[in-house]
């Protein structure tokens, strides 16, 4: 990398770092001016400045050296946001062609950050919208709990009731033995059995009515609490689907519509611990777009997103339904292919490469090349996530130099080296 290279990515780099951190401070106002004060006061940068600078006076090199670094920062951006922003991000690299734009930085970085500020405050809204639905359904669960309460409380009041019932019961009961015994004569006795009798089927009568006017409450109460229960059922089921919605959303690719690096993170890791558990070999295989930057520099970053877009669509349509695919960052993918062996991952690979090579990518009236190098490896036990990845990233890097549109393995890159070693290169 040269010099110049390493300084454009440093400067996006630190651009990308002060918006973040801006971000997370909710500055209300962003601009170019509060950015600059945040750069001059890196180290980095700083250093860069202070560095001696060759042909200051070519001005189409300083205006390459910015579009470099917007088209960098820019890039950056939409892999971590989705494709309703990420239009209006390539809109903007495709408006640093034009060099009058590139005078005016202020413009190009004004625009980006109200792009992003509009995509945080989408993500504010939908917190907002679980927010509440949380909010109600705690109401609920509260206003249940009042009616469990209350019916408690009945029932509690109705024990006493039935506990009085038959204290009252009893005791006119032994009123009616002890006339018995104490009555003179059979009138007298009769009168004050009949009077107790009354006082019993009076008794009666009010339990009965209480009891009727308890079932009548209980009955609405149950009624009040089947609806609340519907209704937090229903409030849970929403919560719910917007919940899997977001998860499903931050697993996948805006623009392919594949799955992302965080869901490959997860997925790789899956199968790392399937492989210790049940010992079924996978393999994976990292694929790069060859010549991509040629498409993006020649018809624009819309072009590269298409193109994107159609590789992704090929290789959903040639691998298996069970087969891992995901868009692993810019243009480079990660595939993982679950029960599948080193060779049998080489020849998928070069099965690929020979649909790919059969299919036409066009756009207006251009016919434009699309072909991918690949590089596979197959996971061990003694793998994690790194290791696999990085044999896959060199194999790719062997077809890269094997002069690309090829498939190489990693037995390919031990064959290699064990050449170079015989051939005394080091």
């Amino acid at each position: 990398m040269s010099r110049l290279e390493e300084k454009i990515y440093v400067m996006a780099d630190e651009v990308l770092d002060i918006l973040k951190q801006l971000a997370q401070d909710n500055k209300q106002q962003l601009n170019s001016k509060l950015i600059a004060e945040r750069m001059f006061i890196r180290d980095t940068v700083k250093k860069m400045l202070e560095e001696p600078e060759q042909n200051k006076s070519d001005s189409k090199s300083n205006s390459n050296l910015i579009k470099d670094i917007a088209d960098t920062v820019l890039n950056r951006f939409s892999e971590l946001t989705p494709f309703s922003v990420t239009g209006p991000l390539s809109n903007i690299s495709d408006q640093l062609n034009d060099e009058t734009i590139l005078k005016d930085t202020t413009n190009w970085l004004d625009s980006t950050i109200k792009i992003i500020k509009k995509y945080y405050a989408s993500i504010s809204k939908r917190n907002e919208e679980l927010e509440e639905f949380m909010h109600q359904t705690m109401e609920q669960l509260e206003e249940t709990e009042l009616h469990l309460a209350s019916e408690l409380a009945s029932h509690q009041n109705k024990f006493t009731e039935d506990r009085e019932f038959e204290n009252a019961l009893s005791t006119n009961m032994n009123m009616i033995k002890q006339d018995f015994y104490t009555g003179k004569d059979i009138n007298s006795i009769k009168k004050a059995v009949l009077g107790k009798i009354e006082n019993i089927n009076k008794g009666i009568e009010i339990k009965r009515e209480q009891d009727m006017n308890r079932l009548r409450e209980t009955e609405r109460t149950l009624q009040t609490m089947g609806a609340r229960i519907h209704d937090i059922k229903k409030e849970t089921d929403e919560i719910k689907k917007k919940a899997e919605e977001i998860e499903t959303e931050s697993l996948r690719d805006n623009l392919t519509g594949l799955y992302n690096r965080k869901a490959y993170d997860q997925k790789i890791s899956e199968t790392l611990a399937g492989l210790l558990r049940y010992d079924v070999p996978s393999s994976l295989l990292v694929c790069d777009v060859d010549n991509f930057k040629n498409i993006n520099d020649s018809f624009g970053h819309k072009v590269g997103d298409l193109a994107l877009k159609k590789l992704a669509s090929l290789l959903k349509v040639k691998l298996r339904v069970n087969d891992f695919i995901s868009r692993y960052g810019g243009e480079e993918f990660a595939i993982i292919l679950p029960h599948t062996d080193l060779i049998g991952a080489f020849k998928a690979g070069e099965s690929i490469i020979s649909y790919i090579n059969k299919s036409v990518f066009s756009y207006k009236d251009d016919k434009i090349p699309l072909t991918i190098s690949i590089g596979v490896s197959v996971l061990k036990k003694s793998d994690d996530a790194g290791s696999v990845f990085e044999r896959a990233d060199s194999a790719l890097y062997l077809a890269k130099q094997s002069g690309k549109n090829n498939v190489k393995t990693e037995d390919d890159l031990t064959k290699e080296k064990s050449f170079l070693n015989q051939s005394g290169v080091k």
